[in-house]
């Protein structure tokens, strides 16, 4: 059986953000699933496995990790095709770049009435910066043609409020108009994204979903 790669992404507790991260490379996948989920027979490709500090050192010696981090949480996922590209990209480290000063700005969408148990968006993390006035938030919902409605919340350091209509603004001509590489590389813009970041996405992620 070939070997599969996977990510070990440790969690910050402050900003429930990933602090740092470990690709490593198994053949016995079923060696994996005894730690960090018995009952399954494999990992799923989409799925991410949360995980306690018992379980990150029963990796860490099973597959010879020798990644560390200070955090006593982390998930485990399988490696994807973004992690193929040359930067680390803004999901799930939106708050701890927002902090940083290292994004102006984030987009969450959730769909309604939530079927999570668990916060989709993660507005208790954001929330003490909203009420500071560090971060601005916005949000608003969106009716689909099958009557199902998605929630959008928006939030951008303060000075770059600017970015929440502009994002409205390109999300509701898109609608229109239809999505193109144009409105992909205007929303990395608005997101943070460095030019040749969006010039990677749009080659490597963007142009091949039409191939």
């Amino acid at each position: 059986m070939a070997s599969r790669k996977f990510v070990l992404e440790y969690i910050d507790q402050l900003t429930d953000c990933i602090s740092g991260e470990f690709i490593f490379e198994v053949d016995d996948v079923a060696a994996l699933c005894e730690i960090v989920d018995p009952e399954a027979v494999d990992i799923h490709p989409a799925a991410s496995y949360e995980l306690e500090l018992e379980d990150i050192e029963k990796l860490k010696l099973r597959f010879q990790i020798a990644g560390h981090d200070h955090s006593p949480v982390a998930q485990l996922r399988s490696w994807g095709v973004m992690d193929e590209l040359p930067y680390k990209v803004h999901t799930n480290r939106e708050l701890a770049l927002m902090l940083a000063g290292e994004k102006p700005f984030a987009a969450f969408s959730e769909y309604l009435p939530s079927d999570l148990d668990d916060e989709c968006i993660p507005e208790s993390r954001f929330a003490p910066y909203v009420q500071d006035g560090l971060f601005l938030k916005r949000e608003y919902v969106i009716a689909a043609k099958n009557n199902r409605k998605t929630r959008v919340v928006l939030y951008a350091r303060s000075g770059e409020e600017w970015r929440i209509e502009a994002y409205i603004l390109l999300k509701r001509t898109a609608e229109k108009a239809g999505w193109s590489e144009g409105f992909e590389r205007l929303e990395g813009a608005l997101l943070g994204y460095e030019e040749w970041q969006n010039d990677v996405y749009i080659e490597k992620m963007f142009k091949s979903r039409g191939k």
